[in-house]
C-alpha cells in the first residue's frame, strides 16, 4: 500500500532533473539470499553474452546521464553516472557479486532500467531531503572509500534536514547512510534527466518494489512516494 505522508524532500527551483523519491518501511528480509543471487546470476549471463559496455555506455538512457553533467561543466571518470559504473564493474569482472539481497535487489533493477537508484538508511538520517546545487567543499565520505571528498561548485547534492550529504549527484552514495544487513526502514532516490522522465522512473519504482517484496520480503509498515518532477 502507497501511503499519503508529507513531502519527502524538496528540490531548489534551479534544479529540474526528474526525481521520485521512496519510502519504505518495515522491511521484513524473510526471503532466502539463494532467490536475488539465483535471479541475478541468469540475467547477468544473458547481459554478457549479448552486450557490450561500449554499446550500451552510449545508449540514451547513459549519455543522458553525462549531457546532464556536462551543462554543469562537471565531466571525467569522477562524475561518471551510477547505472554506468555499474555495468563497467560488471563487464570487467564478468561475474555478478553478490552483497547483500537489498543491494542485490535494487543494483539489478538500476541494470535492466539503467536508471539511477541510490538507497539509504531511514534511521540514519532526517527527512525530509533536498536536492540543491553545491557551493563547493561540502564533504562527503562515498561508500567504499577511506578519505572524504570534496565536492565542487555548481555540482548538485541530496542533503537531509540536519545538512548531511547524501551523495554526490546520482554518481555516489554517503557511506554514513548505506543500508545494511540490519536496514529495515530505506529511502530510495531515483533519479532521471531530460530523456529520462517521471513516467520512466515509475516504471522502475514499480519494478524495485516488486523486486523488493519477491527477492527480500514484504514492507509491513507501507510505502510513500514524492515525484520532485
Amino acid at each position: 500500500m502507497i501511503n499519503a505522508v508529507p513531502a519527502l524532500g524538496t528540490r531548489d527551483p534551479t534544479l529540474t532533473m526528474p526525481v521520485l523519491l521512496v519510502a519504505l518501511r518495515g522491511l521484513t528480509r524473510s526471503v532466502p539470499p539463494t532467490d536475488i543471487a539465483a535471479a541475478a546470476d541468469t540475467y547477468v549471463a544473458n547481459l554478457l553474452a549479448t552486450q557490450t559496455y561500449a554499446a550500451l555506455a552510449e545508449c540514451p538512457a547513459l549519455a543522458g546521464y553525462r549531457a546532464l553533467h556536462a551543462e554543469r561543466g562537471k565531466t571525467g571518470r569522477q562524475y561518471l553516472p551510477a547505472p554506468e559504473s555499474l555495468l563497467k564493474r560488471l563487464f570487467t569482472r564478468g561475474e555478478w557479486r553478490p552483497l547483500d539481497p537489498l543491494v542485490d535487489a535494487y543494483t539489478l533493477v538500476s541494470l535492466r532500467t539503467l536508471v539511477s537508484i541510490g538507497a539509504h538508511d531511514l534511521a540514519r538520517l532526517s527527512l525530509p531531503i533536498n536536492l540543491t546545487p553545491t557551493v563547493g567543499g561540502e564533504s562527503l565520505l562515498a561508500i567504499g572509500d577511506t578519505t572524504a571528498q570534496r565536492l565542487g561548485a555548481n555540482e548538485y547534492c541530496y542533503r537531509d534536514a540536519r545538512g548531511q550529504v547524501l551523495g554526490r549527484m546520482e554518481c555516489r552514495q554517503a557511506q554514513a547512510t548505506q543500508v545494511r544487513t540490519s536496514t529495515r526502514d530505506v529511502l530510495f532516490i531515483l533519479q532521471g534527466h531530460a530523456q529520462l522522465g517521471g513516467p520512466a522512473l515509475h516504471v522502475a519504482a514499480t519494478q524495485l518494489l516488486a523486486s523488493i517484496c519477491s527477492w527480500v520480503g514484504p514492507a509491513t509498515g507501507g510505502v510513500s512516494m514524492t515525484a520532485l518532477n
